[in-house]
């Protein structure tokens, strides 16, 4: 069963991932939230602080590797190499390489990898196939860990992954600065004016 977990702030998200990390039952972990770049942060400073943790896989989604490398760039406030699917880059003293995850809906991968992160994973969730496709990939991956992160996470089709993951981290940073704050309010207009409400 899905432990859902309450929305924390940046300082708690870190201890509790912390803990989920170097929790020997709690192999899938999705983390939520409104700010894509807070998310990838979050993520690689908390495993990059662990020693159990040295190696991974990047397992990307309908994206680019040149996409998704600007991507951890902006969450990371760092340069990363321009590289391919092939290469094999560092974050930190973490190594790291990246995959498609629609290439492994037959068969197991990340056999020794510390962790895998899958991101984004928003676009397989519109299509009830894709998503299927996606649950089957996700247990294909051998990883000691596999970390979800959602993008443009305005809704609540996230919420179909609760029953392939053991847990869910909501990051709440709205209120990290004023920019935060500011961005939280457009999309909290955004969405009343849709009709729709804050998916958390």
């Amino acid at each position: 069963m899905t432990k859902v977990i309450e929305k924390l702030d940046i300082e708690k998200s870190d201890s509790k991932l912390t803990e989920l990390l170097l929790d020997q039952d709690t192999n899938n972990i999705l983390i939520r939230g409104f700010f894509d770049e807070d998310k990838v942060a979050l993520t690689f400073f908390t495993i990059g602080k662990l020693s159990e943790y040295n190696n991974g896989t990047v397992v990307i989604g309908n994206t680019t590797v040149t996409n998704e490398r600007e991507f951890l760039e902006k969450g990371l406030c760092e340069p990363i190499p321009h590289i391919n699917l092939q290469d094999t880059f560092r974050i930190g003293d973490l190594s790291v390489r990246f995959t498609k995850w629609n290439k492994h809906k037959d068969s197991p991968f990340n056999w020794n990898d510390d962790f895998a992160i899958f991101h984004p994973v928003q676009s397989v969730l519109y299509s009830d196939k894709n998503c299927n496709d996606f649950k089957k990939v996700l247990s294909n991956s051998k990883a000691k860990k596999n970390i979800l992160l959602t993008t443009n996470d305005f809704c609540t089709h996230p919420e179909k992954l609760y029953d392939e993951v053991d847990a869910v981290l909501i990051l709440d940073t709205t209120m990290l600065d004023d920019k935060h704050k500011e961005k939280f309010n457009i999309i909290k207009k955004n969405l009343t004016d849709q009709g729709k409400k804050l998916p958390y």
